[in-house]
């Protein structure tokens, strides 16, 4: 009886795991600049300090997609005025799923800097389908995962879980910049485990 009881306990975990499923996906191929919000820097860059000092400004700035697949964003200007997005795909098999952001970081100044999470989704409205944005209410700051005392690139991890409640046609979206004097931070992975 005992036996049979641990054999259909171990069935019982091992099904249980069976299912759980992991998504992958690379910062470089699902993270981007906001372009509205760049060139409204570059416009007012160009209005400050002129065109030859906007260009070398703009030639300075590492942001983009990386030889390694990571999206870094280290912008030489208007720090705090540039974001970038990471957007990654949820699926009706999606209930509660445990996002994992994984990064580096290197010279950061103590100050704010981070993501906010959100789901982005398609809802029906008067028979048009439109797509809102949910707040999630979870988020993080580079320097809280970061240790402020080392000024060299660190490996960074973020786990948080986020409710999909099942539903088709879901975004999971990181709305996120870095510190506004000095650093830069890179995504290289975001995990979606379900």
């Amino acid at each position: 009886m005992l036996k049979t009881k641990l054999i259909a306990a171990a069935i019982t975990l091992a099904s249980g795991t069976a299912f759980a499923q992991t998504a992958v996906f690379p910062g470089a191929a699902h993270c981007f600049e906001d372009s509205a919000l760049k060139a409204e820097a570059v416009n007012n860059l160009i209005a400050s300090s002129g065109e030859l000092n906007a260009l070398t400004q703009v030639a300075l700035d590492e942001v983009g997609a990386s030889a390694n697949g990571y999206f870094i964003f280290d912008p030489k200007f208007s720090r705090t005025e540039r974001f970038f997005h990471c957007s990654v795909p949820l699926n009706e098999n999606m209930g509660n799923v445990t996002l994992t952001v994984h990064g580096i970081t290197q010279g950061l100044n103590v100050s704010a800097g981070g993501c906010l999470i959100s789901r982005i989704r398609k809802t029906p409205d008067g028979g048009k389908d439109k797509w809102l944005r949910f707040g999630t209410g979870k988020g993080f700051d580079w320097t809280d995962i970061s240790d402020d005392t080392i000024s060299s690139k660190q490996f960074v991890n973020y786990v948080t879980t986020i409710d999909n409640n099942f539903e088709p046609d879901a975004i999971l979206n990181l709305q996120c910049r870095t510190t506004w004097q000095t650093g830069s931070v890179s995504v290289g992975q975001i995990e979606i485990n379900y």
